[in-house]
């Protein structure tokens, strides 16, 4: 028995196949991911948080209840003097503010904390000076006030 081949001139194409359809149909998740939604939204209490009980600040709050020296320092009328400073709305001269603040200081066992409240229109130089002075005073703690953008 006799096998006879015969030759194929022709060469092999490889068909390319049609990937199968693979889209996934979400629209009947997004609509359960809906219900679910409007469920939590019906049966869930709208109820505030409940209050704390929160320690009092350190260093944050209202100046008036905070137990601290009130120092406000203003730009000088004339360019060139020194700034203008008053404690308890009482104007001092930067001698005036040493001598209170090392009597005060001196007075106290744990030292005493100073609020600076500047003026916005005081430069940086400015307020060395009154920094500085504070610095050197043992037992002063010094703190800046800023003034709220409200007005």
């Amino acid at each position: 028995m006799t096998f006879e081949t015969e030759a194929v001139d022709e060469t092999f194409i490889r068909r390319k196949r049609t990937p199968p359809d693979t889209a996934v149909d979400i629209t009947p998740m997004i609509d359960m991911t809906f219900q679910l939604l409007i469920f939590f939204m019906v049966t869930s209490t709208m109820q505030g948080n409940p209050p704390a009980d929160l320690p009092p600040s350190l260093s944050g709050g209202s100046i008036e209840v905070a137990k601290v020296i009130n120092v406000v320092v203003r730009p000088a009328a004339v360019s060139g003097e020194a700034p203008q400073i008053e404690v308890d709305k009482e104007p001092v001269n930067l001698e005036e503010l040493k001598l209170l603040l090392e009597e005060q200081a001196g007075a106290r066992a744990n030292g005493i904390d100073v609020m600076i409240l500047a003026d916005r229109t005081m430069t940086n130089g400015d307020l060395n000076e009154v920094e500085m002075l504070m610095s050197e005073i043992p037992g002063v703690t010094y703190h800046f006030g800023v003034q709220d953008r409200r007005n």
